[in-house]
Parts: structure tokens; C-alpha cells; sequence
């Protein structure tokens, strides 16, 4: 919880690992993607996951502008 307040310790390796594993974990989740799914991914398919999620989101933001920008 500290890294959330930014209070982390950044020297600690360990509380790092761990906390971007959950953090990983909880995206993932959030996305929709099951449990068990989740421990079958590699480090490569986690971050191409991670990386269509995002493009996702841009492409939906962009969409969003467009038609605030039509609209007015």
C-alpha cells in the first residue's frame, strides 16, 4: 500500500517484485481475464496484454473526443 501513497521504499527489491506482481495480477483481473489464465502467462504475453489494453483504451478515448468534438 505504501507505493499507492508513494512512501515505498525504493531500495527494497523484494517489496518491488511483490508489489508489481499484484498490481499485475489485479489489472488482469479487472480485464476480465481468468484466474487460472493468468498463472499460464509469460512475462512477453503479460506485457502484450498489457499493451492491447492500452490500445484499446486509446482508441476509445480517441473515439470519445471525436464525437464531444462533433457534438459542440
Amino acid at each position: 500500500m505504501a507505493y499507492l501513497r508513494g512512501v515505498a521504499n525504493p531500495r527494497d527489491p523484494k517489496e518491488t517484485l511483490v508489489f508489481t506482481h499484484w498490481i499485475s495480477v489485479v489489472q488482469l483481473l479487472k480485464a476480465g481475464i481468468p484466474w487460472e489464465a493468468i498463472h499460464t502467462l509469460t512475462e512477453n504475453e503479460v506485457s502484450f496484454v498489457f499493451g492491447v489494453l492500452m490500445a484499446i483504451d486509446q482508441k476509445q478515448a480517441e473515439d470519445q473526443q471525436r464525437q464531444m468534438a462533433a457534438a459542440h
